[in-house]
């Protein structure tokens, strides 16, 4: 899971970026995945921006909240007031952890794609592996009228902390409508190849309709995702295969 996540370090920030967040002078603490492996400069997190990152920024900047109870950290703006500056992004920190509350992440998943109607998909030309991945697994697929962006990557930026509103760190979107539903399914097949959850997942959230037609879908995805990572995770998506078989 996370494979669109940049796994590369920051390293260090241009000079001009930092002024530009008025981060100058500040000591980072680097961060890990769920922050796109970024720097933390008190209240303000900067790490590469991929290619949604702009409209990531601009959705989360107007949201509020996604649904009932789920919180979006805020992008913060260059004092010209991009929201890229030389490659990078700035979000406001929250703390929290990710991939600790599978079950609650999958209801989180599915208030979103409630809340995600009418939101605009991104540039439909967009050429990284990841959307290219996805577009391939959904090639031929008719839209339908309800269909939604959804988030690829629900789970590896949804953060829980104690009793908190969990808070998304980003908006991963899928490169084009998806239906509602795939987001928690992506999110359950997250679980399944980490082995936080057993096929007993599959049987509670067995009401969301098409909920198998979508996790063949999002493994799928995950399986292209990896290879174009070049992470070997085939032993792990025949095991979810066979899950699956079995129901």
């Amino acid at each position: 899971m996370g494979e669109h996540k940049d796994s590369r370090t920051p390293g260090d920030i241009p000079g001009h970026v930092l002024s530009a967040f008025q981060l100058d002078g500040r000591a980072g603490v680097p961060l890990g995945p769920e922050w796109d492996n970024g720097v933390r400069f008190g209240r303000v997190v900067v790490a590469r921006a991929s290619a949604t990152a702009a409209w990531s920024g601009k959705v989360r900047e107007h949201a509020g909240e996604f649904g009932s109870g789920i919180a979006v950290s805020r992008p913060v703006r260059a004092t010209d007031g991009r929201l890229v500056v030389g490659g990078f992004k700035a979000n406001e920190f929250v703390e929290g952890r990710v991939l600790s509350r599978i079950d609650e992440t999958v209801a989180a998943a599915l208030r979103y794609d409630e809340a995600a109607a009418g939101i605009e998909a991104p540039s439909a030309d967009r050429g990284d592996v990841f959307a290219t991945a996805e577009r391939a697994v959904w090639h031929g697929y008719t839209p339908q009228p309800d269909d939604v962006v959804a988030h690829v990557d629900f789970a590896s930026c949804l953060l829980f902390s104690g009793d908190a509103v969990p808070t998304l760190t980003d908006l991963v979107p899928s490169s084009g409508l998806r239906p509602r539903g795939l987001s928690a399914a992506l999110v359950i097949v997250d679980g399944l190849l980490a082995g936080l959850v057993d096929a007993a997942v599959l049987e509670r959230w067995a009401h969301v309709p098409d909920l198998e037609a979508l996790v063949r879908r999002a493994l799928e995805y995950r399986a292209a995702c990896a290879k174009a990572a070049g992470s070997d995770i085939r032993s792990k998506v025949e095991l979810v295969e066979a899950l699956l078989v079995s129901e």
